[in-house]
């Protein structure tokens, strides 16, 4: 087996002495380690260094935070806005019926929240959010009567007379929708 040392592990002799190969490192170090500063010497240094930052100072304050100058109303409608010109764009090119019901349903919970948050308020009595509301309806009426009518063109040919989903039918509720989308739109453009 093994014999047994005075020593019972570890390196056995003598290790070079690296202090002096090493010395420079410990200079920078013992540099760094000063004693912390008291909290006294802290403010004081922070109040002669350091600069005000520029939220304190009015004079910058509208340079450097940009303030919304519309109401919350006219940011919501600004969004609604945008879903209309879709809307107007799908029904310009006939897009599927699976767009046309995506942006309606985008347009109806659009509205919906426009509807709970000012029902309440001032801006209730306005045109804009009277022809918003308006246009919903109208756009739930034209996606559910354009998703029978494609589900009842399988089972009732377009010849019948008491047929309700014409194609006619069809198109000239679409086309009253486009108006209606036209009007609203250029109503909310204009809101001020």
């Amino acid at each position: 087996m093994f014999a047994q040392s005075a020593y019972s592990a570890g390196y056995v002799g003598t290790l070079p002495d690296v202090e002096s190969e090493f010395s420079y490192l410990r200079k920078e170090h013992s540099d760094k380690a000063t004693a912390p500063y008291s909290v006294e010497e802290l403010d004081k240094q922070n109040e002669q260094q350091l600069k005000p930052i520029p939220r304190d100072n009015d004079n910058y304050v509208d340079i450097i935070v940009k303030k919304d100058k519309n109401s919350k109303y006219i940011n919501d409608v600004n969004n609604v806005i945008i879903i209309l010109e879709k809307l107007r764009k799908c029904l310009n090119t006939n897009q599927s019926i699976q767009m046309f019901n995506a942006i309606v349903s985008n347009l109806i919970d659009n509205v919906e929240y426009i509807r709970t948050e000012y029902q309440e308020k001032p801006e209730s009595n306005y045109l804009s959010y009277n022809k918003l509301i308006e246009i919903s309806s109208q756009a739930r009426a034209a996606a559910n009567f354009r998703t029978q009518g494609l589900a009842s063109a399988q089972y009732i040919p377009y010849t019948s007379t008491d047929n309700v989903y014409t194609k006619e039918a069809l198109e000239q509720k679409l086309e009253n929708l486009l108006n209606d989308v036209n009007d609203t739109i250029f109503i909310l453009k204009n809101l001020e």
